[in-house]
Order: C-alpha cells, then sequence, then structure tokens
C-alpha cells in the first residue's frame, strides 16, 4: 500500500513529534524541519505529497514564506497550515496567502487529532472546504478589526509609541492617535487611561496570537 509523504514544519519540538507521530499511526511517511531553510532541504529530499506548516517559526522566514515556495514549486502539493495565528493578516499577509484548496488550522481549535488528519486527508483529495479555513471563521478573534488597525494593534503590542508607530508607518502622530482610538472603541476598551487601554489592547493582541494565555 502506497504510503503518502508529508513534511511538517514545527519550531516546537514536543509539537513537531506529537504531529509526526500521529500521522505516522495513521501510515504516513513523515519528516520533521524546525526552520524553512530545514523544509526546503526536506522537501527537496523527499518530494512530499503534503507539507504541514507552522506560521510562527522563530527568527528567518516564516511559514508563509515556505508555502509560497511549495506553491510555485510544486502547485500539486497539499498545504496544510497549523498555526496559532488567526488569520494572515495578524503576519502583515492577505487571504490570498493561503492557497486554493489548502486548509488554515488554528492549534486551539482542533479538538483531537483526528482533526489534523482529517483536513490532510481533504487536502490531499482536493476536497477541503470552508470547515478546514479557520482564517474564514467569523468568530476568530479580532476578527472586526480592518487591516490596518490590526497592523497598529501589532505594533502598540510590541510597546512602540504613537510617534514610533507614525515614523514606522510615514504618517502623522495624528492619524495614529485616531486608529488607536478606533482600535480602542472596536474592542471595547474604556480609554479612561491611555496606557491602561494600551496594555489591555496589547494583551488581547497576544492572547489572540497565542502568546499569552486567555486567563
Amino acid at each position: 500500500m502506497y504510503r503518502r509523504q508529508v513534511v511538517v514544519v514545527e519550531n516546537e519540538s514536543l509539537l513537531r513529534d506529537l504531529v509526526a507521530q500521529t500521522l505516522e499511526a495513521h501510515n504516513f511517511l513523515v519528516t520533521t524541519a524546525a526552520n524553512v531553510a530545514d523544509a526546503r532541504r526536506a522537501f527537496a529530499a523527499t518530494d512530499p505529497d503534503a507539507v504541514i506548516v507552522d506560521i510562527e517559526l522563530g527568527p528567518g522566514p516564516n511559514g508563509f514564506d515556505f508555502a509560497d515556495f511549495v506553491y510555485r514549486t510544486a502547485p500539486d502539493v497539499g498545504i496544510v497550515f497549523l498555526t496559532n495565528i488567526p488569520d494572515p493578516r495578524f503576519v502583515g499577509r492577505d487571504r490570498k496567502s493561503v492557497p486554493e484548496n489548502a486548509a488554515y488550522l488554528r492549534k486551539s481549535q482542533l479538538v483531537n487529532s483526528t482533526d489534523l488528519v482529517q483536513a490532510l486527508d481533504a487536502v490531499l483529495l482536493d476536497r477541503a472546504s470552508v470547515k478546514y479555513r479557520h482564517d474564514l471563521d467569523s468568530t476568530r478573534p479580532l476578527a472586526a478589526l480592518s487591516n490596518k488597525q490590526l497592523g497598529v494593534l501589532s505594533l502598540v503590542s510590541q510597546g512602540l509609541s504613537n510617534s514610533q508607530i507614525a515614523e514606522l508607518r510615514g504618517t502623522t502622530v495624528r492619524a495614529v492617535e485616531g486608529m488607536v482610538s478606533r482600535v480602542f472603541e472596536a474592542l471595547e476598551i474604556s480609554t479612561g487611561t491611555e496606557g491602561n487601554a494600551r496594555v489591555e489592547a496589547a494583551r488581547a493582541f497576544l492572547k489572540a496570537t497565542g502568546n499569552i494565555s486567555g486567563e
């Protein structure tokens, strides 16, 4: 029986091993990588049927960069994103960054390992559906924010001041102040104390990306 080959790209070693073990238990042949450089080597060596890739892979290229390479090199190879990132906008991408028939799964949304295997099977059979596109879920974190608002919120979460954000974005401090105010409004954050509001907004962003717990 033919065993389908999958490359798993995940920088967290425990999760990488868990995903590999799960797939191997379902008769997949698995090669793992911790970063994009290793993933490209594994891709060339194994000629896989599909790849499962996290988006945040530490310093260097991210999962979208690897997916771009895969899609250019072998558009027939299935792609499953497995990530904490609610949607591509959080890393400066757009919806088109998820190729047609790819799956996009948020780690926190998976009930069990069967969900991942089913999504992978769907991608390999060209049967991926909105069920496997968590980035399109209207209830995903911060879905109501515009692309610009989300970009500004990301910078706020990094501790940048309004003047620093304005310089980085090539705009005025007044424009940034207005954008930040609309972010607070969208998140229903009280602006009674500016410092506290920024901390609360930053926490909302970090919680949405899985970088802090929801507690």
